[in-house]
């Protein structure tokens, strides 16, 4: 029997540009990731909290005692009796009051005996030691966390910016799994898989780990962009003398340095070298806090970014010595390195075939995906 030939299907339309968007959207925060990042992310912020908590042990009593520098009385006058005013409803009407107290706790607030205080802070420390390893991640994270609100709720003068990124960093890590990769829970896991019989794929890519990384990223890039835009507002920015200011300040530079001081004298004897070491600081910091949120997403540009973002913080720990401020925030700027990249680097990329070289990222398809 004769058959006539198929009929020329009609080729698919394009697909709009609001399907594609939305795609790009999806792909951008609902695909699998790997969540070797994660973990060692989780490594550094957990060596930060615990040296950051450690140095509260010296003059605990101070921090968060009855008889500290915000006593008991008037820690409690601030969170219960101190007067928040608002914006009246005209043009010339004052300020108004329109609320007593703050909305913050901690334990600290209540707890007075100097036997329980040391015991609470040993408990958090072992918590915040216990998260680094990654052993009981999922309830360690939570007790990190808590913990360090503690801190910052009750010794409200003490808070700067690493508390600040602190903070931050670690209500991601409590919702990421930080515990999947690089953690004591991953080796207890395979150990047991094995003795089972069940060998398991490590580290497991999931929806969580992918979502939470970009939330790191799209938070970096922010903070970024804020403070690269907020600097043209300052007048010392424009005119190239803003660095004059952190690298001759005693508070911040290390002027006791020797070498310090006689690079400093050195480039103030000849006035060329100083313009052009302050102006250009000036140039880069704002090209690089401006530029990070639009470039680092290239491909192309992504290390160039990364390093440059290095290079500032370096800069910041050293004449500023904001040490541990600025390694809170090389821990956030982690989130940009590709995991395959940092098993490479901890050579763990020939244990897991899914990152070795041809191997494909992730189990099949048709795997479920974790969330």
């Amino acid at each position: 029997m004769k058959t006539s030939p198929p009929l020329p299907s009609a080729e698919a339309p394009p697909p709009s540009p609001l399907t594609v968007a939305v795609q790009a959207w999806d792909r951008f925060w609902f695909s699998r990731g790997d969540p070797t990042t994660l973990g060692l992310i989780r490594i550094m912020v957990g060596l930060l909290a615990f040296y950051v908590h450690l140095t509260y042990s010296w003059g605990l009593l101070d921090y968060v005692g009855p008889e500290g520098w915000m006593d008991y009385d008037l820690h409690k006058y601030v969170r219960r009796e101190v007067p928040q005013y608002g914006l009246g409803s005209g043009w010339d009407e004052p300020f108004t009051p329109v609320a007593k107290g703050n909305f913050f706790w901690s334990i600290y607030s209540h707890v007075t005996d100097t036997g329980w205080i040391v015991a609470i802070h040993v408990t958090f420390l072992v918590a915040m030691l216990l998260f680094t390893a990654g052993l009981w991640t999922r309830w360690t994270s939570i007790a990190s966390w808590l913990g360090a609100l503690m801190y910052v709720q009750r010794a409200s003068t003490t808070v700067f910016g690493l508390d600040t990124m602190l903070m931050i960093l670690l209500l991601y890590l409590m919702i990421a799994p930080c515990g999947e990769a690089l953690s004591l829970d991953s080796l207890i896991r395979r150990w047991r898989n094995r003795r089972a019989g069940r060998p398991t794929p490590e580290p497991e890519p999931s929806v969580r780990a992918n979502f939470v990384t970009r939330l790191m990223q799209v938070h970096f890039c922010i903070i970024y962009l804020a403070g690269g835009t907020s600097k043209l507002l300052g007048s010392t920015w424009w005119s190239g003398t803003s660095l004059n200011l952190v690298v001759l300040n005693s508070s911040f530079a290390p002027m006791d340095v020797p070498i310090y001081y006689r690079i400093m004298v050195f480039l103030a004897s000849h006035r060329w070298l100083w313009e052009i070491a302050m102006s250009g600081g000036v140039v880069y910091t704002l090209l690089v806090e401006i530029g990070f949120p639009f470039l680092v997403w290239n491909r192309r540009l992504r290390w160039l970014m990364v390093i440059g973002s290095v290079l500032l913080h370096t800069g910041i720990a050293l004449f500023m010595g904001l040490l541990g401020f600025s390694l809170m925030m090389l821990a956030l700027l982690v989130s940009f390195i590709p995991p395959a990249t940092v098993r490479q680097l901890l050579g763990l990329a020939e244990r897991v075939p899914s990152l070795a070289p041809g191997g494909a990222l992730g189990p099949a398809p048709t795997a479920p995906v974790k969330v």
